[in-house]
């Protein structure tokens, strides 16, 4: 993948807000080389982490890349640029100091890879070892710090009209150039490969991402290709009530009605005392309280399954309390409908709701965390909901917690979850269904 490809496609892929102003990406680049220090920190001090700070390291390069790809467009730089004036730059210096430099320098207006820049830098490496090495991989992130901190206090002085900068675009170029020799040094010495680091980010950005041409029709249904009677409706109708019981608040949830509805006569035999199927004007699950000391809404969390189940078209725990399981598949019963994946839902949704008070409630999309992303990605890693992007987990949670809000406030109300539509809607009065 060359510089030209991957600044191309990481501008493509972010949010209009991180390039609306300069000072975004170059924050975002300060933000993650910190990140990168506090991986090599853990590393230094905790003998047990190594895999797990490379790992950090692999995913915080990452977005150094990406942040200083938006930073160099935001100043109106190519990437590639940058890299091939970077590499005569270092050539020189290390000729200099009486290495040997660079074999074979590529003409400047080459397009370079990620990989080719990585390989020639690495000519001028003073440090000859590869592999992670504290000393080894401690000076070139020392080294990036120094970058990013030189960009950072010019910018400051850029604020306060005294900076000596006559051409800031040059100026960033030069120290975004050297910025990339010390990610390429960094990759080198934790045992990673500058290009594999940037394609994973890409796919990161990917999944992160808010451009979506059809999401409806880019995701089928989890259950398609099942029997009637082991598809979730395409359009659930639910009353949520509140009472006091015993000083506090319980809520119950009704089924009001089921598009298409395979069980109009209720849940069908399935053998010995067991049935498949849910009615219509029952009472779903088991009333719910609180669950703790502190009063929230948390009586209302199902409908954070329903955004679930509403964007997404999964939710092992509603799928359970439906009693439409795909039975006809022993292993998909196990895996996606079993027990491991309901502890995992209702895992998410408890730390959700923590999360919650610290990001408005999720009132909007973009105020889940992408690191909070990264968490339900690695929980899920092994489900077929794996498969959906960033974008639609964001469009879940906060559907499923801005209902929940609206619930709690009026103590109780409606809810019409549309798989078609993947909406979650609240109202005060029945939905026309």
């Amino acid at each position: 993948m060359d510089f030209d490809h991957y600044q191309s496609e990481t501008v493509r892929l972010a949010d209009s807000n991180d390039t609306a102003h300069e000072l975004v990406p170059m924050l975002g680049l300060g933000a993650h080389v910190g990140e990168l220090l506090l991986a090599q920190q853990h590393y230094l001090s905790e003998a047990l982490v190594a895999a797990t700070s490379k790992g950090m390291v692999a995913r915080e390069l990452g977005m150094v890349l990406r942040w200083s790809a938006l930073l160099a467009h935001v100043n109106g730089l190519s990437l590639n640029s940058i890299a091939n004036r970077n590499l005569i730059k270092v050539d020189e210096r290390a000729r200099s100091l009486n290495f040997p430099g660079i074999g074979a320098l590529p003409d400047q207006d080459a397009v370079l890879s990620l990989a080719e820049y990585a390989k020639l830098a690495a000519e001028t490496d003073q440090e000859i070892s590869a592999g992670v090495d504290p000393l080894s991989l401690s000076v070139p992130m020392l080294g990036l710090a120094g970058e990013v901190g030189t960009l950072l206090v010019e910018e400051k002085k850029r604020y306060r009209r005294d900076s000596t900068v006559d051409e800031w675009p040059s100026f960033v170029g030069i120290e975004l150039g050297d910025l990339l020799w010390y990610a390429a040094t960094v990759a080198r010495h934790a045992g990673l490969a500058l290009e594999e680091v940037a394609k994973r980010d890409l796919e990161r950005a990917v999944r992160s991402s808010s451009l979506s041409s059809d999401d409806t029709e880019q995701k089928p249904s989890f259950d398609e290709g099942f029997p009637a009677t082991e598809q979730v409706p395409r359009q659930l109708h639910l009353r949520f009530q509140e009472r006091t019981a015993n000083g506090q608040a319980v809520v119950t949830m009704t089924l009001l009605a089921a598009t298409p509805n395979a069980f109009p006569g209720g849940p069908i035999p399935r053998g010995p005392d067991k049935f498949q199927g849910f009615k219509v004007g029952e009472v779903l699950g088991d009333e719910v309280t609180d669950n703790s000391r502190r009063i929230d809404a948390y009586r209302y969390h199902d409908a954070i399954h329903f955004g679930f189940l509403a964007v997404l078209g999964w939710s092992p725990n509603l799928r359970g309390l439906l009693q439409v399981k795909r039975k006809s598949n022993s292993v998909i019963d196990e895996t996606e409908d079993g027990a491991r994946a309901i502890f995992a839902e209702e895992g998410i949704a408890a730390i959700l709701a923590k999360q919650a008070t610290l990001s408005r409630q999720f009132e909007a999309p973009s105020l889940v965390p992408e690191d909070l992303l990264d968490l339900i990605a690695l929980v899920v890693e092994d489900l077929e909901v794996s498969s959906l992007p960033y974008r639609m987990w964001r469009e879940a949670i906060s559907q499923g917690f801005t209902v929940m809000q609206q619930l709690n406030e009026a103590g109780g109300g409606y809810v019409l979850a549309d798989l078609d539509a993947r909406s979650l809607q609240y109202s005060k009065f029945p939905f026309s269904v």
